[in-house]
This record gives C-alpha cells, structure tokens and sequence, in this order.
C-alpha cells in the first residue's frame, strides 16, 4: 500500500501532529457552531436596510464554513454525513427563532441558503481532495501538500496568523467594495459583506499557501511522517508506521497546468453565458419560463445574489475537480508524452538525458511507460 493510499483512511495517534491539527480544527468548528447560533437567534437583529439585505448570503457563507469545518475536523466521517449534521442544525436554527421574545421568524429562504452553503463547501472539499488517480509519484505529491496543511494547522500560533490574515483581507476588501463599488442597484451593505467575503478568503488562501511551502520545507528537513507527521520516519514511522516519502523529480509544469486549468475556465464561462443568453429574453415572454423567471425576481436581489454564489462556487469546484483529473491522466503518460507541450514521445529514445524535440523538456521512460507504449501499440496493431 503506498503513501498516497493509506492517508485516503488514516486515524493519527493520540499526541502526533496529525492528530493536534484535527484536536484544533474541532475546537474551531464547535465554536464556529456556537457562535452561529448566537448571531442567528440575537433577538431583533437587523442587518441593512429593506431591498438591501446581505442575510441571504450570510447564511450562505455561514453553514458553508461550518460544513468545511465539521468535514476537516472528522466530526462528520463523510460527506453524507456533514451535510445530514449541519442540514438539522440548519433546521434547528430557523425553527428555534420562532421562540417568543427574539423578534426573529422561520424563513424557507434561509433553509435554501443554508444548503446551498452546505451543497458549495462540500464540492470544494470533494474537488480539493487526494484521490486514487494517476501514477504513484503524482499521488503522493497531493499527499505532500496535504501533510504541509495538516502540519500547518497543529500549532495554535498558525491558528493566529490566519485569523490575522483573513481579518486583514475582509477589512481592505470590505472597505473596497464599499467604496469602489456604489452603484444604483446594490445597497452599500451588501457591497460591503461580498468585498468583505471575498477578500476574506483571498486573505486566508494566500496564507495558507505561504504557510503550505514553509510546512513541506519543514516535512522534507526533519523527514516527518505523511501521516502523522512524527519526525524521523525513516524507513518506517515508529507512531503509526507510515513513512517519509521525498518529492519526486517528475512534474507537470505550471504551463500545462495553467493551460488545462484554463481550457476548463472558458468551457465553463461559455455553458454560463450561453444560458444566460437563453434565459433572458424569456424572463419578458408571457409562457412559463417567463412566469418562473418574475417569480425568481421576486425573491429579492440578496436571494439572487446568493444562487449567483452558489453558481459561481459550484463552477468553480467543477473546473478544480476536472483539472486535477485532467492532470492525473497527462501524469499517466509521463515518458510517453511531453508533459509541459503534449508532444508524442513514443517514437524518442529514452535513455539518460533524453529530453523532447518540440521544447527541450526533459524526461524518463520507466518500464510502466514502456508497458503502456507495447500495449497501445499492440491496439493499434489489432485495429488495422
């Protein structure tokens, strides 16, 4: 079993690393919960003005980042399970505002945004994830940044830095849109909730990725577990009995990355805007897409707003999901073709220094590669 498959259903020893980060993120998410419930049933709280009230998005990101939080921190062992657990806390929290005396009332709407945060942050934790596509090497680089972020999140002082980051980031881009981004349409409240979102996590991925390649600096120089994150794990982890694995000379350039990534963003924009093009006329059409298209109106601008987020998250999920399997398919082919231009390689020698005769990208055939090459010609062999 290798490194990348045992961390698929791993459970860390009590006092590792590993098992700190997840000690840690239960913590933040139990809280999280408690603190959710407090906002929702503060009695007679109101947030904007009329025609311009973020609520439906708040609920949105709120029961979003809960999911997150109760599937990272295993409190719930799966997805189904996350989205049963926070779907009766939902439930719970509209039902419950209905007690005399909060001045708060069940809305139908608020239960719609609340799935849909659950619906969008488990599509991203599902997109996000390592999976058991492609060659080992690729595999295990997925489990390496894994391990860095999980290492990441085991000291309460890296818990600090990102709530600094992701405070910083909602203030400026807060301030932002609340300036910058007056309009006639959407009120000054709102504006200031979506900068404020949006910077947020910019602020908290941008910290998290610089906090990721300092954690694997870390993993590779004291030769930590990929599982527990224990140092000196070599050859076997003495915790868990796991191990160190080093990064692998292969690679997908960041070109063939960003061109397959993009590929999938204009697909992606093109389905959107095509029905776009297709549902707007109708919207002035006396028929029955017409109809639904003015009851949808009706819903107000922060119900649109927040199914215009759960579109954009869902997509987004959607290209990460179909990049990433992209890429475990071109990692299949490595030294049959070029993983930075896609050139046939099956036809060049493969020996030390080999390097492609398109761009000069070098590469290795093992005996996998070779196995596949015989088998792929043999097909073509068979098919003529």
């Amino acid at each position: 079993m290798t490194v990348a498959d045992r961390s698929l259903r791993f459970t860390p020893p009590r006092g590792s690393p590993a098992w700190w980060s997840r000690h840690w993120l239960r913590i933040v998410a139990v809280t999280a919960v408690l603190v959710l419930l407090a906002g929702t049933h503060y009695p007679k709280l109101v947030i904007g003005t009329p025609g311009d009230g973020p609520d439906k998005l708040l609920h949105f990101l709120a029961f979003g980042i809960v999911t997150a939080l109760i599937r990272l921190s295993g409190i719930a062992s799966s997805a189904l399970m996350a989205a049963i657990l926070v779907g009766m806390l939902a439930v719970f929290d509209e039902f419950t505002q209905e007690i005399p005396g909060l001045g708060r009332s069940f809305d139908p709407l608020d239960l719609v945004a609340d799935a849909a945060g659950i619906l969008v942050a488990l599509a991203w934790i599902a997109a996000l994830g390592p999976d058991r596509r492609g060659p080992d090497w690729f595999r295990t680089s997925q489990v390496r940044r894994q391990a860095a972020l999980v290492l990441l999140l085991a000291k309460p002082a890296n818990w600090l830095h990102l709530a600094i980051a992701t405070s910083l980031g909602a203030m400026i881009g807060g301030v932002f849109l609340g300036v910058a981004g007056r309009n006639p349409i959407v009120g000054p409240v709102t504006m200031v909730v979506v900068g404020a979102s949006a910077g947020g996590i910019a602020g908290l991925v941008a910290c998290l990725e610089s906090g990721r390649r300092f954690s694997l600096a870390r993993i590779d120089e004291s030769k930590r577990c990929l599982s527990c994150l224990e140092p000196e794990a070599v050859p076997r982890c003495g915790a868990c009995g796991g191990g160190y694995e080093a990064a692998s000379d292969r690679r997908i350039p960041s070109r063939r990355i960003a061109l397959v990534a993009t590929a999938w963003i204009i697909a992606s924009a093109a389905v959107l805007l095509g029905g776009y093009l297709l549902i707007m006329p109708a919207s002035s059409v006396r028929n029955w897409l017409g109809a639904a298209v003015r009851h949808y109106d009706a819903f107000g601008l922060g119900f649109e707003m927040m199914v215009d987020a759960t579109l954009l998250g869902l997509v987004g999920a959607f290209v990460v999901h179909r990049s990433r399997r992209r890429l475990s398919r071109i990692a299949d082919r490595y030294g049959l073709e070029c993983l930075r231009c896609g050139h046939d390689l099956q036809g060049t020698p493969g020996g030390a220094g080999a390097r492609c005769p398109e761009c000069g990208e070098a590469f290795e055939r093992d005996s996998a590669a070779e196995d596949v090459a015989a088998r792929s010609q043999s097909e073509e062999h068979e098919g003529r």
